[in-house]
């Protein structure tokens, strides 16, 4: 029987901790902490604090991906950086397909969500802004995509006090869908508490044929799977490393329902929703206690959220059982092609 390869589920751009054999020494190991660099059939290179090391992929024994540095002083969810934490919720709703341009990442996912079909800047993309911009809009234009940027600040942001924001706006780039990133530690979050007629919330690792009619019969309008987008909506939904779907059934019918992915060492929550008639009982509450419960069994100390700065009754509720506000961020969106919005 094949061993399991350690490396698998790990790509260059992820940190990540990498135990090998020291050679000549018939049970020492040592680790490498860092970013990994590249990966081929042979060996993987880690940028650790003393330089890249290249290591023979026969002698590695383990390796996991671990969170960012932190840049700050303070609890892990509050001393992420803004970057890091945008490049660690790419991977709890991953495009389909994704390209870089120096440190800027390209994102397309058929059209399913500006999450996964924008541009984020990450760094320099190694070319001036405008010849950036222009790369990026032919990128999406050949994938049949609006061009769409992600842009983030600390919160209250001007988009005209950043270049890029400035160089999108100059091409008639209109911002949209203003978001707060809120995060949390999950040990200070509420448990579950049962629903009033008893139920409990379930954990699936797949989207159910109920979790899936219940998402797409309030999700409505662009966001309703066709049979088309429906294959890139399943796709993104199931693409990070783990995820599990969380609804919540009385009476036969799904009253909420939720999606938790864990990557890099973080849980983040997507797609909440409680039915219209079932809200203000506590049910939102009672989701996000069944995901901060599944975050811990795991040993992850961090959660993670978005929501749209005209939400206040959501953001409220966050706050209400430990979240607060990291970042926000805003979309710029071209005035030529199709594309998502959210």
């Amino acid at each position: 029987m094949t061993e399991p390869d350690p490396l698998d589920g790990l790509r260059p751009g992820m940190r990540a901790v990498v135990r090998r054999r020291i050679a000549g020494d018939t049970h020492g190991v040592t680790d490498a902490l860092g970013e990994i660099v590249a990966m081929d059939g042979d060996t993987v290179s880690v940028r650790t604090g003393r330089g890249v090391q290249v290591i023979e992929r026969a002698s590695v024994v383990a390796a996991k991906e671990v969170p960012p540095r932190p840049v700050r002083r303070g609890a892990p969810h509050l001393a992420v950086s803004m970057q890091d934490l945008e490049a660690i919720m790419v991977e709890g709703w991953p495009p389909l397909e994704r390209a870089q341009l120096g440190g800027w990442l390209l994102r397309s996912g058929a059209g399913f969500t500006g999450r996964a079909n924008s541009v984020l800047p990450l760094g320099n993309p190694g070319l001036s802004l405008s010849e950036a911009v222009d790369y990026c809009e032919r990128w999406n234009g050949q994938r049949g995509l609006r061009p769409l940027f992600a842009l983030f600040g600390p919160e209250g942001f001007a988009v005209d006090d950043d270049p890029l924001g400035r160089e999108l706006r100059a091409r008639s780039y209109e911002p949209f869908n203003e978001t707060f990133v809120m995060t949390a530690a999950s040990r200070a979050l509420p448990p579950e508490s049962p629903h009033p007629s008893g139920a409990r919330v379930r954990l699936e690792p797949a989207p159910s044929p109920q979790w899936w009619n219940a998402w797409a019969a309030q999700s409505g309008g662009w966001m309703r799977p066709t049979e088309a987008s429906g294959a890139a909506a399943r796709a993104v939904l199931t693409g990070s490393p783990e995820q599990l779907f969380a609804s919540l059934e009385v009476d036969g019918a799904v009253i909420g329902l939720a999606r938790v992915a864990f990557a890099l060492g973080w849980a983040g929550v997507f797609a909440l929703h409680v039915a219209p008639d079932a809200r203000r009982g506590g049910v939102a509450g009672q989701l996000m206690g069944a995901l901060a419960d599944a975050a811990r069994t795991r040993g992850i100390a961090s959660m993670y959220l978005q929501v749209l700065q005209t939400s206040s009754p959501a953001r409220g509720l966050y706050e209400t059982i430990g979240f607060s506000t990291h970042h926000e961020y805003r979309y710029l969106g071209g005035v030529t092609g199709e594309g998502a919005t959210t």
